[in-house]
């Protein structure tokens, strides 16, 4: 079996692909200081998807952000099926914006950003510094209808 060799042309080409075939979904940006999770990298989410729990939510600190793992090497193995590899290269090669960004399916349909299940804010914000379970998040960005 021969080895195939990418090149970051042949990445950025790949990645221009899936961009254009409507293979990147992004909600908005996510910034995240939940600092033990595994998906967070500098404040960003590496996650492909995340998922804000909170169906009955009134507040913010009735929501919570589902995805959150630990980091060690457990959860990183087991978290690897929700990888955002595509944003993870897109972010490599942008220092100037935020490119790694999630997907975010969200429960909280008392939020006005809400539409369908999935979040439409511009800019979503996951709290959670000493977070040690998903229990210790919270949506930030939540507001109420």
């Amino acid at each position: 079996m021969s080895k195939v060799k990418y090149n970051v042309k042949h990445i950025i080409m790949i990645i221009k692909y899936f961009a254009l075939k409507g293979g990147i979904i992004v909600s908005g940006q996510l910034n995240c200081n939940a600092l033990k999770c595994v998906h967070n990298m500098s404040g960003l989410c590496s996650a492909n998807t995340i998922h804000v729990f909170g169906s009955g939510a009134h507040t913010s600190d009735e929501t919570m952000c589902n995805t959150f793992a630990e980091k060690g090497f457990t959860n990183a193995i087991t978290h690897l099926t929700n990888m955002n590899v595509t944003g993870e290269v897109r972010q490599l090669l942008n220092n100037n914006a935020i490119e790694m960004s999630p997907a975010i399916k969200c429960e909280s349909v008392n939020c006005i950003y809400n539409e369908e299940g999935v979040c439409r804010a511009s800019n979503v914000q996951i709290s959670g510094p000493r977070a040690e379970t998903s229990q210790d998040t919270v949506c930030d960005t939540f507001r109420m209808q």
